[in-house]
Formats: structure tokens, C-alpha cells, sequence
């Protein structure tokens, strides 16, 4: 009887153990982006950057994220001779962050190429950033307006420009997301589904890759009031802002003009692309900021 007890309490051991010998183990499921820093910290920096590479592709990386990649990408093509896809990405690395900073296994020529980089961006305005105008409160079960704005100069080097509206304090809550074309100017309307009374919203807007990379983002709060009583005494207003007419107005003009900085004959298709200038046949491809002429 207790051989047979033991046998029974031993087979769901038995299936727990090998369930486990099936599932990921926890380094198997390290992201891409972690594993590239590993790579880079223990002095594999090829391997990093083609990891780098892969992480930019895969997207959904925070702005810090790319920042971090694509100045570590510049520093490894900088160092086997690839000067156009270096400067690339040091000018991608300028436009989220003028102040970027070299990694300390940098060497001259990307320390030159850097400055380089550091100095076009602050020809064009400095740094790619969203602003947006969006009403400080709204009445429950009423839609309202964003508005983002993005500089002329920058405006060519995102894909879309995405919004996120949610309640970080309401865990149930689902978020409310959108994503345009990017422009100069992007309205998003914000359903009345999404307007919760006595909700706070937080409010997100994302310049955006082609693969949703976030090169830029900014938040903003909208207070909802409590009932839809206080609603009708604010007259149901739906707060508008400017930019429905800007966003049509910005379709064209400098949308067809080359970017001056950016190295003669690049061409842009919608964002981060693949690089192909003049390089040498040995030279890997690297993402850079394209658009069509």
C-alpha cells in the first residue's frame, strides 16, 4: 500500500518536471534588446550590433531604446570602416538626442563622425519632439480632441504618430489606441467610450518608426468629471483644438524636398529603412531615416 502511495504521489512529480523540461527557461526568453547589452558589456560588439539591428526591426522599443541601439550600431560601423551607415546612425541617434553620448569603446573616427552628426542636427532645430494640445478635462461619455505637432524638419523621419488613452489606475481598463500618418500636425478624435466618468487619463503620443519604434513621446492628463450631470451643465462641449486643417496642409510641399543633412542621394520609403548609398560592396545595410523623393 505504501509503495503504491508513493508511486501515485511520485507521478505528478514526474509530469510537473518534465512539463518543465518543455517550458523557455527564463534565458531562452531574454528579450532581443537584453541580450544585445549583454553582448555588448562582455565586449562582443559585431554581435551586439547585428543583435541591435534585429531589436530595431522586431520594434516596440522605447525612445531610450533606440537612442541606445543606434549609437551603438554607429560606433561598430564607424570602427570597421562604414562611414556612410555610421554617420547614418549617429544622425538618427542627434535627432532623439543632440546630447547624445559616444560609448566609451568608441574610437576616433567615431568620435569625428559623431560631432559631425551632433552639429547637422542643431542645424535643423535640435531635438525630434511631439507636442500636443489636449483639453485639461472633460465631461464623461464625450468625445475630445488631441492634436500633435512635430517640426517641419523632423516630420519626414517617422512613419506614423500614434496616441494611447488610458487609466493607469484602473487595471481592468483597456487602452485606447490609435495611430495616423505622420505629419506636422495629427488630430486624433477621442471616442466617448474611452471618456470614463471620474476617470484620469493619461494621454500618449508616439512619433513613430516603421516598425513602432518610439523615436518620441509626450503625456498629457485629461480629468474626467464625475457624473453626467456635470456634463450637461458644461454644456456638453466637445473640446477642439487646431490641426485638422494643418494635417491636410502638410501632405505636401516639403514632404517631396531633401532633407539637407542627411547624406546626398539617401532615399527615404516611410521611416527607418535600409541605407544605400554610396558604400562599399563589403558594407552591411543599416537603418536610416529615408524618405521618397
Amino acid at each position: 500500500m505504501n509503495s503504491w502511495l508513493s508511486k501515485a504521489l511520485l507521478l505528478p512529480i514526474a509530469l510537473l518536471a518534465f512539463a518543465l523540461l518543455l517550458t523557455p527557461t527564463a534565458r531562452a526568453e531574454e528579450a532581443l534588446l537584453l541580450q544585445a547589452a549583454k553582448a555588448w558589456d562582455a565586449a562582443e560588439l559585431n554581435r551586439a550590433s547585428d543583435m541591435y539591428e534585429a531589436a530595431l526591426q522586431d520594434g516596440g522599443l522605447y525612445p531610450s531604446d533606440v537612442l541606445v541601439a543606434y549609437t551603438r550600431i554607429g560606433t561598430v560601423q564607424a570602427a570597421m570602416g562604414k562611414t556612410n551607415a555610421a554617420l547614418s546612425a549617429f544622425r538618427v541617434a542627434a535627432a532623439l538626442d543632440p546630447a547624445f553620448e559616444l560609448p566609451s569603446e568608441a574610437g576616433p573616427k567615431a568620435r569625428n563622425l559623431y560631432k559631425q552628426a551632433r552639429a547637422d542636427a542643431m542645424k535643423q532645430g535640435g531635438k525630434l519632439e511631439v507636442s500636443v494640445e489636449v483639453p485639461n478635462s472633460s465631461a464623461p461619455d464625450t468625445e475630445f480632441i488631441v492634436t500633435s505637432h512635430v517640426s517641419e524638419a523632423f516630420a519626414p523621419l517617422i512613419q506614423d504618430i500614434g496616441i494611447s488613452v488610458r487609466d493607469p489606475s484602473v487595471g481592468s481598463m483597456k487602452a485606447w489606441t490609435s495611430k495616423k500618418p505622420a505629419a506636422t500636425a495629427v488630430s486624433f478624435e477621442v471616442p466617448a467610450k474611452a471618456v470614463i466618468a471620474g476617470a484620469n487619463l493619461l494621454v500618449r503620443v508616439d512619433a513613430l518608426d516603421a516598425h513602432g519604434n518610439r523615436w518620441a513621446s509626450t503625456e498629457k492628463r485629461v480629468k474626467v468629471d464625475q457624473s453626467a450631470a456635470t456634463a450637461t451643465a458644461l454644456g456638453g462641449i466637445r473640446p477642439s483644438g487646431p490641426g485638422e486643417d494643418k494635417h491636410k496642409e502638410s501632405e505636401g510641399g516639403f514632404w517631396t524636398t531633401p532633407w539637407p543633412w542627411i547624406i546626398g542621394g539617401a532615399i527615404v520609403a516611410g521611416g527607418v529603412a535600409t541605407y544605400f548609398l554610396t558604400r562599399s560592396p563589403n558594407e552591411v545595410t543599416i537603418q536610416a531615416p529615408q524618405w521618397a523623393p
